[in-house]
């Protein structure tokens, strides 16, 4: 498989307009902007850690792909709020579970559920709190596995600038997948 079938195809996914593979180098650019960002308290509750963009980077290859509208985000929960070991909330996508989740007394905004028997370990365990955003898993592309990750703002403008994507618009965003070499 030649780089520019496996680029090929990933443009043929809806809503991709872009696809850049990054250098040692760009990749390297990104995990700093992600740690920087990591510093900063996410949500309003605590400080994140972006597992998915970390496991994406790892990979063999890693593409940039800028995306319009279109993209479809793989529609599985990419956020959980974590204390120590405990799941203190996380993103549900699915329709009944949110609600059979919100009817038990859990408290739901969207698609982000708060465990309520979990949100004392919230006021308790405030410093051992943290987000995590979860790597996407978004299935074979030409027969290898990929998972994707979804960039922080600043790794997101870094990542537009390289690709030459206007970087003033909103509409337009980044997304990074990673497979085996």
């Amino acid at each position: 498989m030649s780089e520019d079938e496996f680029v090929k195809a990933l443009k043929g996914i809806e809503g991709i307009i872009s696809v850049k593979e990054l250098t040692e180098e760009e990749k390297s650019e990104v995990l700093k902007l992600e740690e920087q960002a990591e510093k900063s308290v996410l949500m309003g509750l605590c400080r994140g850690v972006n597992v998915g963009v970390r496991e994406t980077l790892n990979k063999g290859r890693v593409f940039a792909c800028a995306t319009d509208r279109c993209f479809k985000w793989p529609q599985s929960s990419y956020i959980k709020i974590v204390c120590g070991e405990e799941v203190i909330g996380e993103d549900v996508n699915e329709q009944p579970r949110l609600e059979r989740l919100k009817s038990e007394g859990n408290i739901v905004a969207g698609t982000l559920v708060f465990y309520r028997e979990k949100m004392r370990l919230l006021k308790d365990r405030r410093g051992d709190t943290m987000v995590h955003i979860l790597p996407l898993e978004i299935g074979e592309i030409m027969g290898k596995k990929a998972i994707a990750g979804s960039p922080s703002p600043p790794a997101d403008m870094y990542l537009k600038s390289r690709m030459g994507i206007d970087t003033g618009n909103s509409a337009l965003g980044t997304v990074l997948i990673g497979i085996d070499a």
